[in-house]
């Protein structure tokens, strides 16, 4: 009885709260007041009817109507659909689904009309909290999920708040609570952002029907009196509802007959359904106090209740149902007499065409078997002419065919040897280089084995030691380059008949760089005794090891530097007064992650009209004899296919020529040695 006391005294306080005026709503009806017959004041009439949705729905009713007449009067569609929309929503509360399904869906097509996405986003969630009043959760879910996706493209959090905690409703209506309590979770954090009060109050009775639903007696409680608490000063008739119906299930045993506290709770909410003119909360106050009262054996007490409930159940249910019934067969009559009247005009237009033919095919009917005989005669003629024809088609087909399956076999010839002599091109090139090498050192060690032949034993040890020595080191020279010419063939060979690609390993490009330098150059000094160029480097110190084929990279850079030694060659054969052949080799790490190597010369250039096809296999601008073309086109494709890399050229006529290759670097090997920066001039 204390408890019962306690909370009688604390349900008198929370009513004394409710006192003070509704600002918000007073404040709007004093606009009305003053404001002009325009859209403005179909706004505010609209505005009003939203505040006193929850509170006085037979009011929202009245001010939406006003908002829609003038609306329609001075051709503001777009206040048309608010105001349809907010009529729904105020049906909805009074109880009349269907006048709500009506207005509200007629609502949402004339938003879709205007191209409104807020008032499209507010419509869709009013047609998703109408089913799941009516309890079909899963059409609730398709309007609800809709109209969030459609206020997220549009930011209309205004709309997205109530959205979310509608969906929170949904999935407890679906036995989903947890998915319940996410959803209801976000749209309170969102009420609370946007003041949105209404929202909030909501989804905190909601967030009690949940922790409800999962056993924790804390925290429901927690949200009930939340609820209750900021919902009695406006008056959020839904809301009370909730809440109060909420704390008398948690103080109805599981077994026994119900507690004082549960009986309490369970009159305020039909009390306060009652005065707030809440059908569906008044249906199931009602519903849950007849079942108490039965637990508790009053039978007067329980048939009072559920005679009440039964009432409020008719209004709600068979008015709804008994609508749509004369919503179905109005549609019905209107089909079937659309389909009659169709069908009427469809007879007569038969009869009409079957009495024209028998007058038009009473007289000349002779006339017409006559023509048809011979049109069909001459049908006849002209298919076996076409059928003549079709026969002669197919033998020249025929001929056709065979004739190209012997011209196919001989592409597929021509395109076997086409590839044997790219191949033996390819071949032939990339031997050039090394092969050089070899003859160049062989000649050089002939030369030494003669001094040493001629030299007199009086010279001593030191001299023979010396010969001995540079002939050793020719012949290491002569070893390797053999090697790589070996190298080259296998490797060809090897994409010839599409083996496995050889492995990329650590290398520190800096000093395969260098290497290959030094040899362009001893290659090109060897052609001609009297050829100088001036050779600099500048190296970026630290670079990482990068994983590449260091026989084929080696391959690049050799072809690049040979080509930049032919190319200020032929410039200083030109005889241009102050010329001086100069090669500069650089690299460096770029901020991509990327290693930049760049070949530049100072030789005559290349033509714009050149440099598209430089690239291009076969191509070439040296003299007969001097090129095959197939240099760049094979390091194009070392670099760019096998290496993933890429290779530019930039050239300026009779200024330089530079070609720049860019390699990628993975993370996951450890930086190479510090090379450091070189300036060499030779």
């Amino acid at each position: 009885m204390k408890s019962v006391i306690l909370l009688v005294l604390l349900g008198l306080a929370m009513r004394c709260s409710a006192v003070a005026p509704a600002s918000p709503i007073d404040s709007l009806r004093h606009e009305l007041d003053t404001a002009p017959a325009d859209t403005t004041r179909v706004l505010l009439l609209s505005q009003l009817a939203a505040e006193l949705t929850h509170i006085d729905p037979l009011a929202t009713i009245a001010y939406c109507r006003q908002a829609l007449q003038l609306a329609q009067k001075i051709g503001f569609r777009r206040g048309q659909a608010l105001a349809l929309i907010r009529l729904g929503s105020g049906f909805r509360e009074a109880g009349n689904y269907p006048a709500a399904l009506y207005f509200g869906l007629k609502g949402l097509h004339l938003a879709e009309e205007v191209s409104n996405a807020p008032l499209v986003a507010r419509g869709l969630n009013a047609l998703g909290y109408l089913n799941w009043e009516q309890g079909n959760s899963r059409a609730a879910l398709f309007y609800l999920r809709r109209a969030k996706a459609v206020a997220e493209r549009s930011h209309a959090d205004a709309v997205l708040t109530r959205v979310l905690g509608n969906i929170g409703n949904v999935y407890l209506q679906l036995h989903q609570p947890d998915s319940a309590l996410f959803y209801s979770r976000q749209g309170l954090a969102l009420d609370l952002r946007n003041h949105d009060l209404s929202s909030e109050v909501g989804d905190a009775a909601m967030l009690g029907n949940i922790y409800a639903s999962l056993g924790d007696v804390r925290q429901a409680q927690h949200y009930y009196r939340y609820s209750l608490r900021r919902s009695m000063g406006d008056g959020f008739t839904f809301a009370l509802c909730r809440a109060y119906l909420g704390q008398a299930r948690l103080f109805y045993p599981s077994t026994g007959p119900p507690t004082d506290s549960a009986l309490y709770f369970a009159q305020e909410a039909l009390n306060t359904a009652q005065r707030g003119n809440y059908p569906r909360g008044e249906y199931e106050a009602a519903q849950f106090l007849a079942t108490a009262q039965a637990a508790r054996h009053d039978t007067a007490a329980a048939f009072r209740f559920q005679q009440l409930a039964n009432i409020t159940r008719d209004t709600l249910f068979s008015t709804t149902k008994l609508a749509h019934m004369q919503a179905l067969d109005v549609g019905e009559r209107l089909r079937l007499g659309e389909l009659d009247v169709q069908r009427v005009q469809a007879a007569t237009h038969r009869r009409q065409i079957w009495l024209m033919v028998t007058l038009a095919a009473t007289l000349p009917a002779l006339l017409l078997l006559w023509r048809y005989g011979r049109l069909r005669q001459r049908a006849n003629q002209q298919l076996n002419a076409q059928n003549a024809q079709l026969e002669a088609q197919r033998d020249e087909l025929r001929a056709t065919l065979v004739r190209l399956e012997a011209t196919q076999a001989q592409l597929v010839q021509s395109e076997k040897m086409a590839f044997l002599g790219e191949l033996t091109a390819g071949i032939a090139h990339e031997l050039q280089n090394p092969l050089a090498f070899v003859k160049n050192f062989a000649d050089v060690s002939t030369l030494l084995v003669d001094d040493m032949a001629g030299e007199p034993t009086a010279a001593g040890d030191g001299g023979q030691e010396l010969l001995l020595a540079g002939l050793r080191r020719n012949l290491r020279e002569i070893s390797q380059h053999g090697q790589r010419a070996t190298s080259i063939i296998s490797s060809m060979l090897a994409r010839s008949h599409g083996g496995p690609p050889p492995p990329h390993l650590p290398t520190n490009l800096n000093a395969l760089a260098l290497e290959y330098l030094r040899l362009a150059y001893q290659g090109m000094r060897a052609k001609n005794k009297t050829f100088v160029a001036a050779r600099s480097t500048h190296l970026a110190a630290h670079l990482p090891l990068v994983p590449v084929v260091a026989p084929d990279l080696g391959r690049v850079f050799l072809n690049l530097f040979c080509n930049a030694f032919y190319a200020v060659r032929q410039r200083q054969q030109c005889g241009e007064a102050g010329y001086a052949p100069a090669v500069h080799l650089s690299s460096r790490l770029l901020p991509s992650g990327h290693i930049e190597i760049s070949v530049r010369d100072n030789g005559p250039g290349i033509p714009a009209a050149v440099r598209a096809c430089i690239f291009q296999p076969f191509f070439t601008t040296k003299a007969t004899g001097e090129g095959t073309g197939l240099g760049l086109a094979l390091a194009h494709d070392i670099v760019v296919r096998d290496h993933g890399g890429t290779l530019t050229v930039d050239s300026c006529e009779n200024e330089f020529t530079e070609f720049i290759i860019c390699l990628p670097v993975p993370d996951v090997l450890p930086n190479g040695a510090a090379m450091g920066h070189a300036m060499a001039a030779t």
